[in-house]
């Protein structure tokens, strides 16, 4: 058993955390993990039979917007009290609603929208003002690729240089995100609407649809634009 010396230890992202030790005496198969100024928290205890000594394992479940920290408290296991100390590491996770969106507008358009972001880690998320990614054309992706591997290579030219002038071709330029409405840091558990504008390159070509992918922390919201000739403004 675990002493005041020596606690038991859980490490990882606030999900579901796990610690081992000998295996208590009795046949106890859950207790309880507390916290200071924290409702107790039920812990689950399986027995590893297969291996000698007999071991059990600890798994305990905290709050997902539990911050990044180290928590000390004790485990109640068959009666007895276990000293215990938590390592929480950070889970950042955010969610877009829609995760999708979808414009027409004209090569150079400036395109405005509005979209929820949700915060479901456990730490606070920067939300730039302005960033910057890239948008290709629906069929360039597919077409790059078919055309490198099916077509004849011609002498001193590589497969991959076919594939990157292809993706050139099809790459619709950098599209700029600035956040109208919005920018800042957004803690856990907290929910934002954003109004986002977005400034699309003249490198488009009426008639192709694009698409690419704006990124917060590691949150990819999707933006479609069919490229027309005249502007045609908000999105669908």
């Amino acid at each position: 058993m675990a002493s005041e010396q020596s606690p038991l230890r859980f490490k990882g992202a606030p999900t579901r955390l796990t610690a081992t030790l000998p295996s208590p005496e009795g046949s106890a198969r859950s207790g309880r993990l507390i916290l200071p100024g924290k409702d107790p928290l039920p812990l689950t205890i399986r027995r590893v039979r297969s291996i000698a000594p007999s071991l059990a394992v600890l798994s305990v479940r905290l709050p997902k917007s539990t911050r990044p920290g180290s928590y000390a408290g004790s485990a109640e296991v068959g009666g007895k009290q276990i000293p215990v100390v938590i390592e929480v590491e950070a889970r950042p996770r955010l969610r877009f609603l829609p995760p999708k969106v979808s414009f027409r507008g004209s090569p150079g358009a400036r395109l405005r929208t509005k979209v929820t972001v949700l915060n479901l880690g456990n730490v606070d998320v920067a939300i730039e003002r302005e960033s910057t990614f890239c948008i290709f054309d629906n069929r360039g992706m597919d077409r790059a690729f078919y055309q490198a591997l099916t077509e004849k290579v011609e002498d001193g030219k590589r497969r991959i240089d076919r594939v990157l002038d292809e993706l050139a071709e099809c790459h619709g330029g950098l599209v700029r995100a600035v956040v109208r409405e919005g920018a800042g840091e957004l803690p856990p558990e907290a929910a934002r609407e954003l109004t986002v504008e977005f400034q699309f390159s003249r490198r488009m070509r009426a008639g192709e649809i694009y698409r690419g992918g704006w990124l917060i922390s590691e949150a990819s919201l999707e933006v479609e634009i069919e490229a027309t000739k005249t502007v045609e403004e908000g999105a669908e």
